[in-house]
């Protein structure tokens, strides 16, 4: 799942469109928030309520349900610079993919 919230002023749902024709995996599903409602409700999983998280990277257990709010992840990482996002879950640029790639490992391969 994917969801593009509008944080900059250059952030516009004409991207969100031309990057779903990209990536075409039926598996992904994009949902576009404007109101960034899922940031707030994502923020307030990771301990974080009156935040808005984005530019970040969840992994949750397969069984993991969606009821009202998102349940906490097993694994994330983010790109933030925000004093309420765990730093030493800062990933960016070069470091970003390994990382990305080390979480899904250990999510899958449990």
């Amino acid at each position: 799942m994917i969801v593009w919230i509008e944080m900059l002023p250059e952030d516009r749902v004409a991207d969100v469109i031309a990057l779903a024709g990209e990536m075409t995996d039926p598996r992904i599903r994009w949902f576009h928030d404007p109101k960034r409602r899922a940031g707030r409700a994502i923020a307030a999983s990771l301990g974080a309520a009156g935040h808005v998280a984005w530019d970040v990277y969840l992994y949750f257990d397969p069984d993991a349900e969606w009821k009202d709010k998102p349940p906490a992840p097993r694994q994330w990482t983010h790109q933030l610079s925000d004093t309420w996002a765990d730093p030493t879950r800062l990933r960016f640029g070069n470091q970003l993919e390994p990382e990305l790639a080390n979480l899904l490992k250990g999510v899958v391969g449990q």
